[in-house]
């Protein structure tokens, strides 16, 4: 029995839609306040539970072998709901997770996290992630961590300032540094794969097979639609400064703030290798800029 926590994410639902067609059968760790009809139709068992109440967990995780959590609350803050923090999800509730699987003798537990930098270690959301990756390795637990660089769908949409239709666009930083933004569903399919394989690896980090900068992306757009946008940057001091100023009173802000800064100086991008060893032909960040391109 394999429990997925996250699963009306958007990556989540992802997921849960591939376990279904592969006849997995899983479990769906699912708040109160959840419409979990779409997982149930699918055959999943849904199991009522958050995972800031630690009583509320052992019947997720009771007979279960794989735990796979995407579970984080930058989404459901940025949408604002204000019971979704980085503290009361990223950190507590995953620890409590953590706790119970190994209590329940969880064999697997798989935790997307994402390629960490001691920037982003020291960032409220990369410090949560840090703080459940080891959580995990100092348990019982074989834990597989899941490392994808930045989803094609969240940061080349109007979330992170690329607002196509409007026009307007915003880069931050130069925009100069190539980045291998990955596409959602190889993150998916990735995710069950190494859910599913006999042995996984411990650690696996990956990238679309296409790396562009974020001026690379403007005028693939530009190009793609016949439209000229209006670009605005932000300077690389304003993301330092608000990745450290925001921390304790607005840790979401600061978290992609300093995400944002950690794209535009990366070292080098992630490879897409890792996916077509798994199998997986990626999608270029290019081909869904077109997609765009074709809707806007």
């Amino acid at each position: 029995m394999i429990l997925l926590v996250g699963a009306t994410g958007e990556l989540g639902s992802r997921i849960a839609t591939r376990l279904n067609e592969r006849a997995e059968a899983f479990r769906a760790l699912a708040r109160p306040s959840t419409d979990a009809r779409p997982l149930e139709e699918m055959g999943a068992e849904v199991v009522r539970g958050d995972l800031r109440e630690r009583g509320s967990l052992p019947p997720a995780v009771s007979g279960v072998r794989t735990v796979i959590t995407t579970a984080t609350a930058i989404s459901r803050a940025l949408a604002g709901d204000p019971a979704a923090t980085i503290e009361g999800v990223d950190v507590r509730g995953n620890a409590n997770l953590v706790e119970a699987a190994q209590s329940a003798g969880v064999e697997r537990f798989v935790f997307l996290s994402f390629p960490l930098t001691p920037m982003l270690e020291r960032s409220p959301l990369g410090g949560a992630k840090l703080a459940t990756e080891r959580r995990v390795a100092g348990s019982s637990m074989r834990g597989v961590i899941v490392r994808p660089e930045m989803f094609q769908e969240i940061w080349l949409s109007k979330v992170v300032g690329l607002d196509w239709d409007s026009g307007r666009v915003q880069i931050f930083g130069k925009g100069e540094t190539p980045n291998a933004y990955v596409a959602i569903d190889d993150v998916a399919e990735a995710t069950v794969r190494l859910a599913l394989h006999d042995d996984p690896p411990r650690d696996v980090a990956f990238g679309g097979p296409e790396a562009l900068t974020r001026k690379q992306i403007v005028d693939r757009f530009e190009q793609a639609s016949g439209r000229r946008m209006k670009r605005r940057h932000v300077p690389r001091a304003v993301l330092r400064g608000g990745s450290v100023a925001l921390r304790r009173i607005k840790p979401v802000q600061a978290s992609l703030m300093a995400l944002s800064l950690e794209a535009d100086t990366q070292a080098a991008p992630s490879t897409a290798e890792p996916l077509r060893e798994l199998g997986i032909d990626p999608r270029p960040a290019s081909a869904y800029i077109d997609e765009l391109a074709r809707s806007a």
